[in-house]
């Protein structure tokens, strides 16, 4: 029984440009479904040029393959800003260093000159400031000091001018009961003679009145104003005799003059007093001034001595030196990470300047691959990656640590290259940075699967998926099975007539494999009339 093996092909299937392999997601892959006859292929066929693959549980990956450059994930460069000639290098290109090896060393004879030049300055600065601080200080105690020799003296003063008061007062007091017992008496006296004393004053005022009335009738020694100024007179005797008599009575002589005297020595001590009162008052005036003019003194210099104390705890500027001192530091030009010296770009008497040395981390390695455009919407950051080089004798596996957010257009043409991305390797053993790597950036994974070829997979006429056993006669046999997942290359199949180490045809497109023209002429034009496209036009 002759087998009729009938071709349906996709009607595209796109090649992937040299250096990338096609990416895998499932709704561009492209499969070729084959129908064919359920009879087993007859012994007359010969199938022995035809290539086989053996079943074996496995993973099946849907993958973007991609390809790209080992790179370190740390990079570092030791610069310098200075300009000045190499006095030593430390290392040579190749070297393992460490962070904080030094690299070189830089000329730093004039820095040091400088840093010198700069601390000498900087402490005679700091001298100038203690000096202002010691002199206010001193002003502040010189200030003081006289404070208290003024405060002595004006105490001197007072106290003079106190005990001089106090005399005066005592001597007021010393006289006062004379003088109140003089002018009680006198007032006593007078007050016996007052009546007399009246009549006398009003005899007086008449006798002034009548004299001038005489007067200006024309002074006349007759008339009646003269008469009148006469009697007037005579009357005034009589009071005035009257009035001395009184005063005779009541020894008014004698103590008038007791009492004048005793108000005379009186109103002297009073004077007195007033006047050491005065002078006292004046004492306390003047040393108020004096101790207040000290005070200013006081106040001006510890507002001086503030200020020198705040100067000398702010200090000098000292940014200038710490400048120097870090180009100091900077002359001693260190490694800021760990890795292998790949560029060095000094030797020693060389002048330096800029870049002197580029160390890369070989334990951080990454693999810089791009991602085509139509697959980028399927990567995802933290993705597994399966890496094989020719440089390593065992595959590495890695994850996707970076994808750029913007496509590169390197060619010119404006058109998108992909976009960058790298892959960090777990366990860089056997790689070495600059090595060219194959990346498979695994997307989905079924583990413990069976997978075979996509052209190892037909239809029978039942429409039923059918792979193609070798029997123990050699002969190959349709056997019906379940398709699952598939990529590019492959697909999971499943059924229970499956076993490990089962030979399978690998390719189940083979037209007249019995030889016969007829048959192959009939599957050619079964093929164009169900639209399908031959394997011989699919390049």
């Amino acid at each position: 029984m002759s087998i009729h093996l009938l071709s349906l092909l996709s009607k595209h299937k796109k090649l992937v440009a040299a250096g990338l392999v096609g990416v895998t997601a499932a709704g561009i892959i492209y499969w070729n479904i084959h129908r064919v006859r359920t009879a087993a292929l007859s012994d007359s066929e010969d199938l022995s040029y035809a290539r086989t693959v053996f079943l074996q549980k496995g993973n099946l990956n849907e993958s973007v393959n991609v390809s790209g450059l080992v790179q370190s994930a740390e990079v570092s460069s030791v610069t310098t800003a200075l300009t000045s000639k190499v006095t030593a290098v430390n290392v040579k290109v190749g070297d393992q260093v460490n962070k904080g090896d030094v690299i070189c060393t830089l000329d730093d004879s004039d820095i040091r000159k400088s840093i010198q030049d700069k601390q000498k300055e900087l402490n005679d600065q700091k001298q100038t400031l203690q000096d202002a601080y010691n002199k206010a200080l001193e002003q502040v105690n010189a200030a003081k000091n006289a404070k208290t020799t003024e405060q002595n003296n004006q105490n001197t003063l007072l106290q003079a001018a106190r005990n001089a008061r106090d005399a005066a007062t005592a001597a007021v007091d010393n006289v006062t009961p004379a003088y109140n017992t003089a002018k009680a008496n006198y007032d006593t006296m007078m007050k016996a003679v007052s009546g007399a004393q009246n009549e006398a004053d009003t005899a007086a005022a008449n006798r002034q009145n009548a004299y001038n009335a005489w007067i200006a009738a024309g002074g006349a020694t007759s008339g009646a104003e003269y008469d009148a100024y006469q009697a007037a007179d005579e009357l005034l005797n009589q009071k005035n005799e009257a009035l001395a008599n009184a005063r005779t009575l009541y020894d008014y002589d004698s103590y008038a003059a007791a009492y004048e005297q005793a108000k005379q020595a009186y109103d002297a001590a009073v004077a007195a007093k007033n006047e050491a009162q005065g002078n006292y008052d004046q004492a306390q005036n003047a040393a108020n001034q004096a101790l207040d003019a000290c005070d200013t003194t006081i106040n001006t210099a510890v507002s001086a001595l503030q200020d020198a104390d705040k100067a000398l705890k702010k200090g000098v500027d000292d940014s200038s030196l710490k400048e120097l001192e870090k180009s100091l530091d900077d002359t001693v030009l260190k490694a800021e990470t760990s890795g292998k010296v790949t560029d060095l770009k000094v030797n020693v008497g060389s002048l330096c300047k800029g870049d002197v040395a580029t160390i890369q981390s070989t334990d951080q390695l990454i693999v810089a691959v791009t991602i085509p455009e139509y697959a980028i919407e399927k990567v995802q950051v933290g993705m597994p990656v399966n890496i094989t080089s020719d440089a390593s004798s065992t595959p590495l596996t890695g994850k996707v640590s970076r994808i750029s957010p913007t496509a590169t257009t390197g060619d010119g043409t404006g058109s998108s290259n992909g976009f960058s991305a790298d892959i960090s390797i777990d366990q860089p053993n056997g790689i070495f940075i600059g090595s060219k790597a194959k990346a498979e950036i695994v997307v989905s994974s079924k583990s413990d699967v069976y997978s075979v070829p996509l052209d190892a997979v037909g239809q029978n006429d039942n429409g039923q998926d059918i792979i193609f056993i070798k029997q123990a006669d050699n002969t190959f046999a349709p056997v019906v099975v379940t398709i699952g997942s598939k990529n590019d290359y492959s697909v999971e199949i499943s059924g229970s007539d499956l076993t490990d180490d089962a030979e399978v045809l690998a390719d189940a497109t083979l037209e007249n494999v019995s030889g016969d023209p007829a048959l192959a002429a009939s599957s050619a034009a079964s093929t164009a009339a169900e639209g399908e496209v031959p394997n011989d036009e699919l390049g």
